[in-house]
């Protein structure tokens, strides 16, 4: 496979494609795989128009680096910021630091779950439904195409040697009963929530 961003590129436009297929007021967009950290803030002035493309929607080395689940998770996680500034609706607020409920919504509406039994933190986030196992199942194909992708080009990117964010080991690799065990990442948190059963073994998985 080439080393390119190509591949990846491939990848994350058909993911796209199959989310504007589900939710067509999504636009056509434009991505880009960055060498740098994802931003802090989830203003609306990094969107911007160029006919009828929509640019400013980024795939960062670090988000790549914590595998295949963490990348569909930050699609979905932009995907609602897009629906949102399409249909002019403020979703942040502390200088798009706090994720309202505007933003919970549109993110449920692209298939991201808020927990029942979690609570907003007002300190924290706000609201940041994490990636379940119903948008695992319905991107199936997608998450095998970046899992594919990604060893093969984020190597070829230079990632800065220091980074304004402190970067904290939040992903676990966790494997299914599978005679050939199928490999996932996901985060902490989500594993936190209860378990994640495979759909050929009927087994949950667990860490290695």
């Amino acid at each position: 496979m080439s080393t390119s961003p190509g591949p990846l590129l491939q990848a994350l436009d058909g993911l796209w494609e199959q989310l504007r297929s589900e939710h067509p007021d999504l636009p056509l967009v434009r991505m880009a795989v960055v060498p740098t950290p994802p931003p802090n803030k989830h203003l609306s002035d990094r969107w911007h128009r160029d006919g009828e493309v929509v640019t400013g929607l980024v795939v960062s080395a670090d988000t790549m680096r914590d595998g295949a689940d963490a990348v569909l998770e930050a699609i979905l996680h932009e995907a609602a910021h897009v629906l949102n500034w399409i249909r002019g609706t403020p979703d942040t607020s502390r200088r798009g630091t706090y994720h309202n409920r505007d933003y919970l919504a549109a993110a449920e509406e692209v298939g991201l779950t808020w927990p029942i039994d979690r609570v907003a933190n007002p300190n924290g986030r706000g609201y940041e439904p994490p990636l379940g196992d119903t948008a695992r199942a319905a991107y199936a194909a997608h998450l095998d195409a970046l899992t594919s992708a990604i060893p093969h080009v984020l190597p070829h990117l230079t990632v800065p040697t220091s980074s304004t964010r402190a970067r904290t080991p939040n992903r676990l690799t966790l494997e299914c009963g599978c005679p050939t065990p199928r490999k996932i990442q996901v985060a902490r948190t989500t594993s936190e929530l209860g378990p994640i059963t495979c759909g050929v073994c009927k087994k949950d998985f667990t860490t290695p």
